[in-house]
């Protein structure tokens, strides 16, 4: 995880940055945003997780993303969890993004969900996820 938020940090920066994890249905989203959140704070980056409250574009917008980026001051990461978040027309709304899958059913590797993730996490064995290199980055 400290190296999925080492290239997150790198990539997307710490200045009020929204994050996006979506997954197959099975695996723990939270679980993986609070490994992410500690992994960043671990770094001492300002990190915390939310729970996306619905896949839905304007109520991710307005219920999460506005809040997160009008009421904070300096730098801030918020990882955002729960399935239909990397959805097509949602999926914009995060500067970085990660999918994650386990060794049943995973996606085809050019699914368009996995193609628009910045990263791509196994968590087949939960205890040691593994960063997946079958994205098309």
């Amino acid at each position: 995880m400290r190296a999925l938020a080492e290239e997150l940090v790198a990539q997307a920066g710490v200045a009020r940055t929204v994050v996006g994890i979506d997954g197959q249905v099975g695996t723990d989203l939270e679980r993986v945003a609070q490994a992410l959140v500690h992994a960043l704070n671990s770094m001492e980056v300002s990190a915390m997780a939310a729970a996306a409250p619905s896949p839905d574009l304007d109520t991710l917008r307005r219920d999460v993303v506005q809040p997160f980026r009008s009421t904070g001051a300096g730098d801030g990461v918020l990882v955002v969890h729960g399935h239909g978040v990397l959805a097509e027309g949602v999926r914009a709304l995060w500067r970085w993004s990660l999918w994650v899958e386990h060794d049943d059913e995973r996606l085809a590797a050019r699914e368009p969900v996995k193609i628009a993730a910045s990263a791509i996490l196994d968590v087949t064995d939960p205890e040691h996820p593994r960063r997946n290199w079958n994205d098309a980055c």
